[in-house]
């Protein structure tokens, strides 16, 4: 059994002897994948960058020429709009112009026409109160029962004789109207 045991030390040194070397082995060649990968990685990385700047360069450019020609169409669009803002408030302007104008001249008209019409009937007044003044206040009317000679307050009808106005052939009956004393 000694030599068993002997065999199963040798034999457990010799396995011991074989991890070892083979870890030596597989951390030498891990290494060496490593750093082939970590070279590889940089490079991509390098080639990536390379190719964002360029995306990004690129993409100024574009992006700078992009807003000059905004700022181009937003500067003529402004122009645009103050053209046409200056337009609309002129043609408010002249608008508001006509309309202060005319109404100004439809009041000096209608201000004239009632002026006059104030002036024809103070005048038709004048002349009510002469005809009045003249006829004593007596007035005609007509409705469906004939028509009447209608005296004012404070007349009455003289009834003791039969009158008559004028000479000859133009001889008139008339009513002779005599005022009442208050």
């Amino acid at each position: 059994m000694s030599s068993l045991s002997t065999l199963a030390k040798d034999l457990e040194k010799k396995s011991k002897e074989q991890q070892h070397s083979t870890e030596q082995m597989l951390k030498t060649a891990f290494s060496a994948h490593e750093k082939s990968v970590s070279a590889a990685l940089n490079s991509s990385v390098q080639t990536i960058n390379a190719a964002i700047e360029d995306h990004n360069s690129r993409l100024n450019e574009s992006l700078r020429g992009h807003r000059e020609t905004m700022e181009s169409a937003l500067q003529s669009n402004c122009n645009r709009v103050l053209r046409m803002t200056g337009r609309t408030w002129l043609t408010i302007s002249l608008v508001t112009l006509l309309l202060t104008a005319t109404c100004a001249a439809i009041l000096w008209w209608q201000g004239n026409l009632i002026r006059d019409n104030l002036a024809e009937m103070t005048l038709q007044r004048d002349t009510l109160q002469k005809l009045n003044a003249q006829t004593w206040g007596v007035t005609f009317q007509e409705d469906i029962n004939g028509r009447f000679l209608v005296l004012p307050e404070g007349t009455n009808i003289d009834t003791d004789r039969n009158w008559t106005v004028g000479s000859g052939s133009t001889q008139k009956n008339a009513i002779r109207l005599i005022r009442e004393r208050n």
